[in-house]
């Protein structure tokens, strides 16, 4: 039943996307976040509806012109640089049969936030697709910390089969990011229903991240959250949430999640620990003999690379960091490069969220922004223990940076923007 019901809402769907070309973006958005596909059993979990809805919103874009409305950024040409750099780490890997599988997932990643970036381009579809985004991930947060409350934090919450966050760390890594932006719209949602609902969201969803039982992710949502608090001076708001939170973790949590959470501070003799610093020194040996390339995509699993650069007695398995998997896989200039986008990125969203001051209608624009710099803050601290250097949702949040300022601009005008308060923007 839930195939039929799936396969009638996006199959009607379709005549909509080619009349309305931002249509297909927001369900693009929809399908990419909440794998919706993953909670049917039959024929809809084969079909493959992001290719479908692709074409389809690519034909509706040419057919109503909408490319006359595009607008570059600096960011898209920034992560068009670095998916260069990656196809050539690809290309001149060490086993490219090892690289191709990732390479071309990072790829439609890419293609569908671009398609995302060039039709969202105006306030009101910015803000249906930061809701889209919220919708869709907050449907596993609410999920998710129901089910910690009602089985009592015994068992993981994990996410979606075949998605980008199946795991209890990418689970936690989705709801840290998208937090942010639950809290954001408390404060502007459009009526009093949304801004309960925002909150009950955020409340379940932070109350998830607990029921992942991720010791990082426990780090990256408190953070988060304090980050978020730091820069809004909101102390009362950060109590709504944080004060649920505490009492699940002490009254609801079972001792053997306490127990798990108090190992984080007890390095030296945890195993799984160990096993990822025995991974780590290996990227570091593989950075070192490539370092300007790496080996690749999944470097860490060709054999020739196991015999020579993995100590005898320890299993080759997931490098478990963004950073070292980036410079095993794609070399110092990799990490270089992606570490360059991330700070550009923030430092943007910061620009932005001084610059939105001047324009007295968009003065929400400066908890957007402040929600894109606290998701990036929750993303790099998870990115310490977690192979997230590809992680799809960070590039949408990347795109939704690029629109902000874009818009920003457009209201500033050449004649109110002033390079320098831009630099007095980036160095407050």
């Amino acid at each position: 039943m839930r195939d039929v019901l799936l396969a009638l809402f996006l199959f009607s769907a379709f005549p909509v996307v080619i009349y309305r070309y931002q249509v297909g973006a927001m369900i693009i958005g929809f399908i990419s976040f909440m794998y919706p596909q993953s909670n049917a059993y039959g024929f809809a979990l084969s079909i493959q509806w992001l290719d479908i809805f692709l074409v389809l919103t690519v034909a509706g874009y040419f057919l109503k012109q909408g490319y006359k409305e595009y607008k570059h950024h600096t960011i898209i040409s920034l992560v068009i640089f670095f998916y260069l750099w990656v196809c050539l780490s690809t290309i001149f890997g060490i086993n490219w049969m090892f690289s191709y599988d990732p390479w071309v997932k990072f790829s439609k990643i890419l293609l569908l936030a671009y398609v995302v970036y060039a039709m969202i381009g105006t306030e009101k579809r910015l803000l249906a697709f930061t809701k889209v985004m919220v919708l869709s991930l907050g449907f596993y947060g609410i999920k998710g910390g129901l089910f910690t409350i009602l089985s009592g934090g015994s068992s993981h919450v994990l996410g979606p089969i075949n998605s980008f966050y199946a795991d209890n760390n990418g689970m936690a890594l989705v709801l840290n990011m998208t937090l942010p932006f639950m809290v954001f719209f408390i404060t502007h949602a459009e009526n009093i229903y949304q801004r309960y609902f925002a909150l009950f969201c955020s409340i379940f969803t932070a109350i998830a991240v607990l029921g992942t039982q991720s010791r990082t992710g426990l780090a990256a949502l408190v953070v988060t959250l304090l980050y978020f608090t730091w820069l809004q001076k909101r102390l009362v708001r950060a109590l709504m949430i944080l004060v649920p939170i505490a009492c699940v973790a002490i009254f609801f949590m079972p001792a053997s999640w306490t127990e798990r959470m108090e190992t984080t501070t007890e390095l030296e003799t945890d195993v799984s620990f160990q096993g990822r610093v025995d991974m780590w020194e290996a990227s570091i040996r593989i950075a070192n003999d490539y370092p300007i390339l790496g080996g690749g995509y999944n470097v860490i699993y060709i054999p020739e690379v196991i015999v020579k650069y993995i100590p005898l007695g320890v299993r080759a398995r997931a490098i478990h960091s963004a950073y070292f998997q980036m410079i095993a896989e794609h070399g110092y200039g990799g990490l270089i490069i992606f570490a360059f986008i991330l700070f550009y990125t923030f430092q943007t969203a910061r620009r932005v969220g001084q610059q939105a001051k001047q324009v007295p209608h968009m003065q929400w624009m400066i908890d957007f922004t402040i929600a894109i710099r606290s998701a990036i803050a929750g993303y790099l601290v998870l990115g310490f223990t977690a192979n997230i250097a590809f992680f799809d949702l960070l590039y949408f949040i990347m795109v939704l940076t690029a629109i902000a300022d874009n818009l920003v601009q457009k209201e500033l005008g050449p004649q109110k923007y002033s390079p320098r308060q831009s630099k007095m923007a980036i160095a407050a």
